[in-house]
């Protein structure tokens, strides 16, 4: 009885790992598939014209749970070497007017010009691009922010140019400034990116040398790295600025984005001259981060993100709306089911309606 049971047995065993080969395999089959759209965050954006503008609205507005913050009352004699990226010292230091110059026309269609632009920052030569409009204007102005791209292989337009499109095409006149490092732009310290902010409202400040643009009536979009850069120049509220729009922006506190970026991933995207850890310095990462100075966003602010984002959580965004609110100041939020780091197909088409409406009513209403 005992021979005839053992080769029984064998044969249980060998099924059941042969079963469980088939599932490994399966699963493996599987993760593949999601690497690869983890990794298409991180790709830039397409360069095709958009689609129309046609999704309908939902009928309920998606929502988010904001996440607390804290409260920070800065102390007026900071000590810290990092005093001068702070927010109170960057609003308090000029930023003088300029010239922004039309160095060549790039590309051209009925819609807009695209030309390649310069202008000066702080002594450093700041290249970028502008899509100008047929006619004399003089037109809105949108600046859009681009996000992080490796430097090296970063190309003008790499994250904005389809937005930019769709912005020239509806009569506004675009700026993207490629900022220090990137581009043909000189090279240049860029501590806690602050640099980045710098060459922003240098920018803002010398909109007003552009025959066509209207230097009063400006909105800044900004994506991912971009949005953080903007909403620095938001809490230094420079003049000209009448309206903002944030696609899943980076935290407004500087701790949290350490902590995602070099902590938790190793890298050095946030760049070499971030030199010190917040835990080396709680409290001037408390006085270089904008999310404690939202009393000074002086114009309304959209912002959008999408709920599966693997790059940057959708908690930033809600507890940037929540510190908005809190200061009393005018903010909306956008939280699209299913879409990631960067939107495309109906998400894309439903963020540029709203992202259109909300500077038609911001930057053309007169």
């Amino acid at each position: 009885m005992l021979n005839r049971r053992l080769p029984l047995a064998l044969v249980l065993l060998c099924c059941l790992g042969l079963g469980l080969g088939v599932y490994a395999a399966f699963l493996l089959g599987r993760s593949q598939p999601a690497a690869a759209a983890q990794k298409a965050a991180f790709r830039r954006l397409p360069l095709a014209s958009p689609t129309a503008l046609s999704i309908a609205k939902p009928t309920r507005p998606p929502t988010c749970t904001p996440v607390p913050m804290r409260t920070f009352a800065p102390r007026p004699t900071p000590t810290s070497a990092l005093q001068p990226y702070y927010v109170e010292s960057l609003r308090s230091r000029p930023y003088a007017p300029g010239t922004i110059t039309v160095v060549a026309p790039l590309a051209r269609n009925p819609a807009y010009t695209r030309y390649l632009i310069r202008y000066d920052s702080d002594g450093l030569r700041i290249t970028g691009l502008m899509n100008l409009p047929p006619g004399e204007g003089p037109f809105p102005v949108i600046i859009l922010n681009h996000g992080y791209f490796d430097p090296a292989s970063y190309v003008p337009g790499d994250g904005t140019q389809l937005f930019a499109d769709a912005f020239a095409r509806q009569g506004y006149l675009t700026l993207t400034p490629d900022y220090r490092l990137y581009g043909e732009s000189d090279q240049g310290p860029d501590p806690y990116r602050t640099g980045f902010a710098v060459d922003l409202v240098n920018l803002i400040a010398s909109v007003g040398s552009l025959p066509h643009a209207r230097a009063d009536d400006i909105g800044l979009w900004g994506h991912s790295m971009g949005g953080g850069v903007a909403l620095e120049a938001l809490v230094i509220s420079p003049p000209g600025l009448r309206s903002a729009v944030l696609l899943a922006p980076m935290s407004g506190n500087f701790a949290e984005n350490y902590s995602a970026i070099v902590t938790s991933r190793g890298n050095n995207a946030l760049g070499p001259d971030w030199t010190v850890a917040p835990n080396d310095d709680p409290e001037a990462y408390q006085q270089l981060s904008p999310i404690n100075y939202l009393q000074y966003v002086s114009v309304p602010v959209q912002i959008h993100h999408g709920q599966s984002d693997q790059v940057v959580p959708a908690a930033w965004s809600a507890q940037l709306v929540q510190g908005l609110a809190d200061a009393g100041k005018d903010a909306t939020f956008y939280l699209y089911p299913g879409a990631g780091h960067s939107f495309y197909n109906r998400a894309w088409n439903l963020c540029m309606e709203r992202t259109l409406e909300f500077f038609d009513s911001t930057l053309k209403a007169p």
